[in-house]
């Protein structure tokens, strides 16, 4: 049974519209962050049910959390005990737990306080990582696109790098960044540069190189994204597929595959992003007559 055919539900992404968080205040947002942290480890118990060792959070797990500090919430000191619960649990399972925050985060804007924004969803989420226990490592990390261009790539990028600077030690040792899917938008040969600046990883999305591939085929780009990688940590490489009847960059509710590692299946961890989440994974898995190479982590995008 899959984790919203439970009995209850088992989801982390309650949320609220502005209007409610206006009227009800922290209070209310306090409660939904307490639902929504305690059950993470249903989610975790289940994954291990599964064998599934590789998920990404949901960003919706503290909502509106730039409007307020952490310690401001209520129900806080819970809140950390939950999440250092959770952590725990997941490393007895050998789990690796990912964020990927919303697209409106954006550290190579023009618009500063739009930066400040994103500066501090970041650290939000380098925050429940910490409270998870985890040191700041790109194991745990928290994936981004560059975002807009604004007219001057390099000049964004140039940004980009100015303002990953502002980030806390740890939130910097998170933070990858992942090639886009928008045409003339920032391909992993963009990308590159940036690491070589920064030093941050970057994450190869197969279904994004279809739409934005630079001059690089996708074995060159996916290579080259993969060295980006320190020694000692899983590269991450996002895997989706478009689905007839929807736009091409939408993802499909399934995939079917193959995938193609161009060699590097013992070498990274594959995430999957599918609208049917969970199901599709499995789905997938089962699909395969003699399943993914023991050494291949597959994920699924939980919402």
């Amino acid at each position: 049974m899959e984790l919203r055919e439970q009995k209850p539900p088992i989801f982390t992404n309650r949320d609220c519209i502005q209007k409610t968080f206006l009227d009800k205040g922290l209070p209310y947002i306090s409660s939904l962050a307490l639902e929504n942290t305690r059950a993470l480890a249903g989610i975790i118990h289940w994954n291990h049910q599964h064998g599934i060792r590789f998920f990404r959070l949901s960003s919706n797990i503290l909502p509106w959390c730039t409007e307020y500090d952490l310690e401001q919430l209520p129900d806080y000191a819970a809140i950390a005990d939950e999440l250092a619960f959770a952590g725990k649990l997941a490393r007895a399972y050998d789990q690796r737990l990912t964020f990927h925050p919303p697209h409106f985060i954006k550290l190579g804007a023009e618009d500063g306080p739009l930066v400040d924004r994103s500066i501090k969803e970041l650290e939000v989420h380098s925050q429940v990582l910490d409270l998870m226990g985890y040191t700041p490592s790109h194991e745990n990390k928290v994936n981004i696109h560059v975002g807009g261009v604004y007219g001057d790539k390099e000049a964004t990028l140039q940004r980009f790098a100015a303002n990953f600077r502002r980030l806390s030690p740890g939130c910097q040792k998170r933070l990858t960044v992942e090639n886009d899917d928008i045409p003339n938008s920032y391909s992993m040969q963009d990308l590159l540069p940036l690491h070589d600046k920064t030093g941050i990883p970057l994450v190869f999305d197969f279904h994004h190189q279809k739409f934005c591939p630079g001059t690089w085929t996708t074995k060159e780009a996916v290579h080259a994204a993969i060295a980006t990688w320190p020694e000692g940590v899983r590269p991450v490489v996002h895997w989706s597929e478009s689905q007839e009847g929807r736009k091409p960059h939408a993802h499909s509710d399934y995939v079917s595959g193959p995938m193609e590692l161009y060699g590097l299946e013992d070498k990274v961890d594959v995430m999957i992003e599918a609208k049917c989440k969970e199901r599709a994974l499995l789905r997938f898995r089962e699909a395969q007559a003699a399943g993914p190479t023991p050494d291949m982590q597959l994920a699924v995008k939980f919402l």
